[in-house]
């Protein structure tokens, strides 16, 4: 009778309920899970115990994970790549979500503002260093030509980042260019509807020779932080900091108190006003919830 063996590793792709797990010893094994594990409860970059058989291997339990994303699903990671690009148009609103979400969990972001050899890219990339380089490292990646994939590169260097943002806006090229190599098929904007075709269908970690780890995912236009205190949002807009000692109330959230300090940088051009509105839309998106939370 075969002896059963358990053994440790990260999931490194996971496809419809079926994972690709690399383990500390270097075996690559495909398994998948069984009792009270679900595909929801898994996600790629976990840490897992793993039941060898001569005849299948299980997913035993998911290890304690130091950080995860919710979408895309991703654990473990040491940062996130937000890539944005002219188009589709960018939804600065995801930006701001997905940034408040590193902070949260204690992990880094870089956003790349991507396809440089677009109509209208300088622009774009002005607008969003103006909003974004008080907050994180803002860079102008081309995944065509290679320019800021060195200094993307050196950022994620021995480290494990996911790339996230919106389809169609170059994260599977970024990561073609960074590995040297066509590993991720990469996709277009639709004629008709502006929008990013799905060419990502599933999660998988793509690992560099020098042991960095860099996981390309689906796009998506839609991303829900989880429920907390809307008094606490403001905390997260650190761009806001060093504007608060002028707030008359201490706890002001920016929004209905008056001799607020970060209103008055907002009207002096100091914050950008349509960083602030977003804010105010969040903070209103999250009071709704939080009123809503017992029904």
């Amino acid at each position: 009778m075969a002896i059963n063996t358990i053994t440790q590793g990260r999931i490194i792709k996971g496809v419809a309920g079926k994972y690709v797990v690399k383990t500390d010893d270097g075996r690559v094994l495909k398994c998948f899970a069984r009792g009270k594990l679900r595909e929801g409860d898994i996600y790629v970059g976990d840490e897992v115990e793993v039941e060898v058989s001569s005849s299948e291997c299980v997913i035993k339990s998911v290890l304690p994970r130091k950080s995860m994303l919710v979408r895309p699903y991703v654990s473990n990671i040491d940062g996130v790549v937000i890539v944005i690009s002219p188009l589709p148009k960018p939804d600065f609103l995801l930006v701001d979500k997905l940034i408040i979400s590193c902070l949260q969990q204690d992990i880094d972001s870089v956003i790349c503002v991507n396809k440089c050899d677009m109509e209208g890219i300088d622009e774009l990339y002005e607008a969003v260093k103006k909003e974004y380089a008080p907050v994180t490292t803002v860079l102008l990646t081309c995944a065509e030509d290679g320019r800021g994939v060195e200094e993307l590169r050196q950022i994620i260097s021995g480290r494990y980042y996911c790339l996230a943002g919106q389809s169609a806006v170059g994260k599977s090229s970024l990561v073609n260019a960074l590995v040297g190599d066509k590993v991720m098929e990469t996709g277009e904007i639709g004629e008709k509807s502006g929008r990013g075709r799905h060419t990502t269908r599933h999660v998988e970690i793509i690992e560099f020779t020098d042991g960095t780890k860099i996981a390309d995912t689906c796009g998506f236009s839609r991303f829900e932080i989880p429920l907390f205190d809307p008094m606490y949002l403001a905390g997260y807009y650190i761009d806001f900091d060093k504007y608060r000692d002028n707030c008359r109330f201490r706890g002001c959230t920016h929004t209905v108190e008056e001799c607020c300090g970060v209103k008055e940088a907002v009207e002096l051009g100091e914050i950008p006003k349509e960083r602030y509105e977003r804010y105010l839309k969040l903070y209103e998106e999250f009071n709704h919830r939080w009123e809503k939370r017992y029904d």
